[in-house]
């Protein structure tokens, strides 16, 4: 059993507050993902595809980050992740998702949305130009999300007809044909809770939410879906004749963007066969080494087993062999270990590339590299 669900909220006129009281804590979805061609309420859906699907779970994180799970699907297919808009007419490409041989398949994207981008429950899953599945719920596997006023959704397109009332927070819930909405908005403020269809046209009517004094409402619907119906859309509150509220997600934090990252094994210089062997090159040997240079401008450069009591000196050479810095020396002990560690070492702002060199007498030892051994 398969359900989609949509809900919108419309509210009478309020003077507008500022838009960070409805964006102080963001908004996730976690819902179900579902069969487009068994969608049946609010309406059918058109241009469905026919894949099998056993279970599957979307989720938006206000992070940023989009998951995406698929179990029992079409083994070896690969599947469009799309965030559309309510009527299909506009569409934002979240990703690519494969399954493998037994259809099962998972899609990771992170810090996909900028701070404060917001939209709809309306991610789907498309292949050969069809809509195979779509995020709702499905008996037990519930739906989740947050309330967000209707003028901050703006991917992958604006919302019209969106009236004013504040949000200071909201959630929506669906689980095993029950509906829960609640609501802390403008005081003594009645709505019309609806799920709307993804068409933006058909709906079915899920009744009244008024606000008390200070704001808070609660909509408790049960059997607001019959157990074999399978649905799509989004819930909306609705008041004044415009969209005040509907469930979806919002992005209101963003991870720090992934900073590179040096960090690779060492070689002999003498073993170095790919594109071309290495000159000028010596005969010591070791059993591991490791270089490092972090997001800090850190260096650390290890070796293990390589010549007992010795001094080796760690140079950073240019991606062209044009010019080098000496990172530092470091001794190796009775058993041919050692490592040198330089903090700071370069300064912010730094983008380097190149490769590091380990030098004993001023010949060429170990460098950072590779090696296949399958």
């Amino acid at each position: 059993m398969n359900r989609i669900l949509a809900l919108v909220l419309v509210g009478t006129g309020i003077s507008a507050m500022p838009a960070t009281l409805a964006q102080a804590k963001g908004a996730d979805v976690h819902a179900a993902l579902v069969r487009c061609a068994d969608v049946s309420v609010p309406g059918p859906l058109s241009g469905c595809g026919s894949d099998p699907l056993a279970s599957g779970e979307v989720e938006l994180k206000r992070s940023g980050d989009v998951e995406v799970e698929l179990v029992g699907g079409l083994p070896g297919a690969t599947y469009d992740v799309v965030l559309r808009s309510v009527n299909g007419s506009a569409a934002m490409p979240l990703g690519t998702l494969t399954t493998n041989g037994s259809g099962r398949g998972e899609m990771q994207r992170r810090n996909l949305f900028d701070l404060d981008q917001a939209g709809l429950i309306t991610v789907a899953l498309l292949r050969d130009g069809s809509v195979q599945f779509v995020a709702g719920f499905a008996g037990e596997a519930q739906l989740k999300a947050t309330l967000l006023m209707c003028g901050d959704v703006n991917v992958p397109a604006a919302l019209s007809g969106c009236g004013g009332d504040t949000l200071k927070g909201g959630s929506v819930k669906i689980e095993d044909g029950d509906a829960v909405i609640d609501l802390t908005g403008p005081p003594s403020t009645s709505y019309d809770v609806v799920f709307l269809g993804l068409d933006g046209s058909s709906e079915t009517p899920l009744g009244p939410l008024t606000t008390d004094k200070k704001g808070k409402g609660l909509l408790l619907r049960r059997g607001a879906f019959d157990e074999a119906a399978v649905g799509a859309g989004n819930i909306v509150l609705r008041g004044n004749s415009s969209v005040q509220f509907v469930s979806g997600f919002q992005s209101t934090r963003r991870r720090p963007a992934e900073v590179a990252r040096f960090q690779v094994g060492l070689v002999r210089c003498g073993a170095v066969n790919q594109l071309a062997p290495l000159a000028g090159c010596g005969a010591d040997t070791f059993t591991k080494g490791l270089v490092t240079i972090d997001e800090g401008g850190h260096v650390k450069v290890e070796v293990v087993a390589a010549v007992p009591a010795v001094q080796y000196e760690a140079v950073f050479v240019s991606f062209d062999a044009s010019a080098e810095l000496s990172i530092g020396t470091f001794q190796t002990n009775p058993a041919g270990n050692g490592q040198v560690h330089v903090r700071d070492f370069f300064p912010a702002g730094v983008h380097g590339a190149g490769n590091v060199v380990i030098r004993r007498d001023g010949v060429d030892q170990f460098v950072t590299g590779f090696a296949v051994v399958r």
